[in-house]
């Protein structure tokens, strides 16, 4: 066996022990919430009844460990946990005790004014009443799964012509089901503990005296998120052994992943991490200040569908989107003025690439004083010429002309460094030739300029356009999407949606909508890049 080998079965192995340890502690962590809080729920009633004296005091399914003054009630504590308990008299909430094998759960007896802690109950709590079974089938998937993989990887090590997905699919299965299986279980304890609680408000949030439900929907992402990470684990493994693989080509891409770890992981968790979580959320009803939020599955996307405010907002972005070959054809104008060989062509041009560097906010703010419908700038001219003044931001007409017009202003500077940086890469021989064939201006343009400028066009057209479909800044600081919804882009009806009226699922699916439109775009830009590549060279 060699090193390689014997490395990569250790690895499966632990993968697969590291999977039931943290599968284990996944499981039991939202169970424990669920009897805290149908333990809670009953001590509460409990307190009532017995504040109540014309009440019939009920008989808790749970065992009730102690109950009475602060006194009495915290020598019975102690008895039970074996330690000493204290500071009863300050706990105007529910306290959870806990001992080595032992929980309790107390709540706070008050006056019939609710004002002064007179007292406490607590019930018996049994987190671990499950236990034993999910351990055992941990435990069995954990055996099964560490068997397979070892095997799978001493087979992988001593045969080439092996699949590595053939001898994975034994152990990947079995923690599959069995995670399944575990995900079932935590759903039914929580949707049954739902139904015998009454249901969460915005006050409850707050309620110190009850405990809340876990999220069945989360427990359920933890566990599928512990088995990927187990199976890429599995993989690694399994190519780690490959006869396929030389040991210096393995440690080469092993070391060229060790120095990409660390932005992996940064994108991992800050990127991607997010971004299967708005996923997530646009499948469910998700309010901020609602705890009940609901799975709707396409809910969110059919309305969206029926939704004329969405529809005008991706109406609006398209043709906002139309400012980008405008302000192209401006740069390229820009960029062959400022080609030339003459003095003082330095300080134009970083004139002109100014606005790229400034700050939305600022320019938003100094152009909203320019479009001023009484003292702006551009009513000043236009009546100095005896022409009448428009209300650029205040009119549905003209509201979204004045942001396009910004947005070419802004995109104008960045535009010519490009189309500049183009036109100094054009060989100067090909307008040498081109001028002693006799060749006007305009024809060298046309058919020696333009064509080699052909991907420097398609890039600043496809980013551009990327770019317009993310407009926002302008939006909100300078119209707030009005005019009657004249400037309401998609980016800012996200916003809306998502801050405004609190409605994150919806939000998360426009988002979805708006990333599959830029993906679109992204795969044209690529294969329009590619071609005109090809065709340069």
């Amino acid at each position: 066996m060699t090193h390689a080998q014997s490395l990569a079965r250790r690895w499966a192995i632990a993968a697969c022990m590291v999977w039931g340890v943290a599968t284990a502690v996944a499981v039991n962590r939202p169970l424990e919430r669920v009897e805290y809080a149908l333990a809670a729920h009953e001590a509460r009633a409990v307190a009532r009844a017995m504040v109540d004296s014309s009440g019939r005091r009920p008989s808790p399914i749970r065992r009730l460990v102690a109950e009475g003054s602060l006194t009495r009630a915290g020598v019975e504590l102690s008895r039970y946990l074996g330690r000493a308990v204290r500071g009863l008299e300050e706990s105007d909430r529910v306290v959870v005790h806990r001992s080595w094998l032992k929980r309790a759960v107390s709540v706070p007896l008050k006056d019939r004014d609710e004002w002064e802690i007179v007292g406490v109950v607590a019930l018996q709590a049994e987190p671990w009443r499950d236990l034993p079974v999910t351990l055992l089938a941990i435990a069995f998937a954990v055996l099964v799964a560490a068997t397979l993989a070892s095997r799978g990887v001493d087979r992988l090590a001593e045969d080439p012509a092996i699949a590595l997905y053939s001898v994975l699919v034994g152990p990947v299965a079995t923690l599959a089901v069995v995670m399944a299986a575990l995900t079932a279980l935590v759903r039914q304890r929580v949707e049954a503990a739902a139904a015998s609680l009454p249901p969460p408000s915005a006050l409850t949030r707050f309620d110190g005296l009850t405990l809340p439900l876990p999220s069945a929907t989360l427990s359920a992402l933890t566990l599928a998120l512990i088995f990927a990470a187990t199976a890429g684990a599995l993989v690694v493994a399994g190519w780690a052994a490959s006869a396929r693989r030389h040991a210096a080509e393995r440690r080469e891409t092993l070391t060229a992943w060790a120095f990409l770890a660390p932005s992996a992981l940064h994108l991992l968790v800050f990127t991607a991490g997010p971004l299967a979580f708005t996923l997530f959320i646009s499948f469910h009803d998700w309010d901020l200040l609602r705890l009940d939020r609901p799975f709707v599955g396409f809910g969110n996307y059919a309305e969206l569908v029926a939704d004329p405010l969405f529809w005008r907002a991706v109406g609006n972005t398209a043709v906002y989107a139309l400012y980008v070959p405008v302000s192209m054809g401006l740069a390229l104008g820009a960029a062959l003025i400022l080609n030339q060989p003459l003095r003082g062509m330095h300080a134009l041009r970083a004139i002109v690439f100014l606005p790229t560097v400034v700050s939305y906010v600022a320019i938003a703010i100094v152009w909203q004083w320019m479009f001023n419908a009484d003292f702006g700038l551009l009513n000043v001219l236009l009546r100095a010429v005896h022409l009448p003044g428009v209300d650029w931001l205040g009119n549905p007409k003209t509201a979204l002309v004045a942001l396009m017009i910004v947005s070419a202003w802004v995109q104008l500077g960045y535009q010519m460094v490009i189309y500049l940086a183009g036109l100094q890469g054009i060989p100067a021989h090909l307008i040498e030739a081109a001028t002693l064939d006799g060749a006007s201006p305009w024809a060298r343009l046309r058919h020696i300029t333009l064509p080699l400028l052909r991907p420097v066009t398609t890039y600043l057209f496809a980013t551009g356009i990327i770019w317009s479909f993310q407009v926002f800044t302008l939006v909100y600081v300078m119209t707030e999407g009005g005019p009657v919804h004249a400037t309401d882009v998609l980016v800012y009806r996200i916003y809306q949606n998502a801050w405004e009226f609190r409605r994150m699922g919806y939000a998360s699916a426009m988002s979805w909508i708006l990333f599959a439109i830029l993906l679109a775009l992204t795969l044209l830009q690529w294969r329009a890049l590619n071609r005109t590549v090809d065709d340069a060279a």
